[in-house]
């Protein structure tokens, strides 16, 4: 953030631009996309005016204030600008909790379910291992289960370790499967 300070029919002395530094700093807390701050102070008989005129995050902000002492405008001026960061910021982050979700009818979720599954393939090598080997080579690896060919009889293998430690070898079979309808109940 970077501020540009006019004195209009006054002098702008270096006390009086450190004060207004140091008032307009604390905006930075907001972390909000800030260019410049354009602050005009100006005296008109007794009173102190001050305006600041700024863009923050694509929206515009202006304050403007008027007392009898620069000192206590700049403060008022700079209360001011902080109430309208303050809303920016409260508008960007939403503070209202999540919507409940209601329950939906199994009719609804069907009608959710997509067309035709993703299904994503993968090729891996499989090793060839003896299942008097399996245990050896599968307490080495840290996945719950590994699969593996049996060289004697060309046939592949699921090895899986189960809760209590063990390692189970698993021999797949094929088995006739009907397929099933969308809403999951078998034709």
């Amino acid at each position: 953030m970077k501020l540009r300070i006019t004195g209009r029919h006054m002098d702008v002395t270096p006390a009086l631009r450190r004060y207004l530094e140091t008032r307009f700093d604390r905006l930075d807390r907001y972390g909000l996309k800030v260019g410049t701050i354009q602050v005009v102070l100006s005296v008109e008989k007794l009173q102190h005016k001050a305006e600041a005129v700024c863009t923050v995050n694509g929206k515009r902000v202006q304050a403007k204030t008027s007392t009898r002492e620069m000192y206590a405008t700049i403060d008022a001026l700079s209360d001011r600008i902080d109430v309208q960061f303050r809303k920016l910021k409260d508008r960007l982050v939403s503070h209202k909790p999540a919507k409940a979700a209601r329950p939906r009818s199994v009719r609804a979720l069907a009608n959710e379910l997509p067309a035709e599954p993703q299904v994503t393939v993968e090729r891996r090598a499989v090793p060839m291992l003896a299942l008097t080997e399996v245990h050896g080579h599968f307490s080495t690896q840290s996945e719950s289960f590994m699969l593996f060919a049996n060289p004697e009889t060309g046939k592949i293998f699921l090895a899986q370790r189960s809760a209590d430690g063990q390692v189970v070898v698993v021999e797949p079979h094929l088995e006739a499967v009907r397929p099933r309808s969308r809403a999951g109940i078998r034709s």
